[in-house]
């Protein structure tokens, strides 16, 4: 409990010190489910929303880029959401401009951290020097932790992201090897989408075992990059 208690106490403490931080953390942790489950009475609503959609027109493919980036970059959607939703509607045609949405929305996601930031790590670890000389240690390993923390299906994209401004990660790195870390989740998801006999039972997550079994694969794995990044001989 005590523990517990220190946690709060920092972010109590970040709270005075840049309160737009600390509600930037609870947007990004609740907001995206948010949008899900209003998407999902939307669809429930409107079955045939997306019917009379070409994707390949040129105006709609710039409103598709756009969108998803705002929405992903924005923390209104998760990105999981989107790629069954872009899987299932459109096909594998959307399937690179997709990935160039998530890209341009980790661009979004850490400007707007760095934007936020004002020193909140120094004061979420003030407490814990161990911790923050850890860090200091890694900075050069970073690419590491980026890869493995957007390989893992229970990190939240725009969590990572502020996760990445708060650790002054270094954008070009938090892109390239974001990139590689978000495909095989992406993929999977998006796949679940293309596979899916229904919209609604795809976002749902009627899909069978076998999804169920690559989730289980990324999260382990992703747990064995992030522990062995911080427990590994500098």
């Amino acid at each position: 409990m005590a523990e517990k208690k220190s946690v709060f106490h920092r972010l109590k403490l970040l709270y005075t010190v840049n309160p737009r931080m600390v509600w930037a953390m609870g947007w990004v942790t609740l907001v995206p489910s948010l949008g899900a489950l209003i998407s999902l009475n939307f669809l429930y609503a409107n079955p045939g929303f997306f019917e009379k959609i070409e994707f390949l027109s040129w105006p709609f493919l710039g409103v598709y880029v756009v969108t998803a980036t705002l929405l992903m970059g924005l923390a209104l959607l998760p990105t999981t959401f989107l790629a069954i939703l872009s899987g299932f509607v459109f096909g594998w045609m959307s399937f690179p401009f997709l990935v160039l949405g998530y890209t341009l929305a980790t661009v979004t996601g850490y400007q707007l951290g760095k934007g936020l930031d004002s020193g909140s790590l120094t004061v979420l670890l003030q407490q814990y020097p161990k911790a923050a000389q850890l860090i200091d240690e890694r900075r050069d390993s970073i690419s590491e932790l980026i890869f493995f923390v957007r390989l893992s299906p229970v990190i939240p994209f725009a969590l990572s992201n502020l996760l990445f401004a708060l650790l002054q990660a270094g954008l070009s790195k938090v892109i390239w090897m974001g990139l590689w870390g978000m495909l095989p989740r992406t993929t999977m998801a998006f796949v679940t989408g293309i596979l899916g006999d229904s919209l609604l039972g795809a976002l749902e997550g009627d899909s069978g075992g076998k999804q169920v079994v690559l989730i289980t694969l990324l999260l382990l794995v992703s747990l064995w990059g992030i522990y062995r990044f911080f427990t590994k001989k500098k």
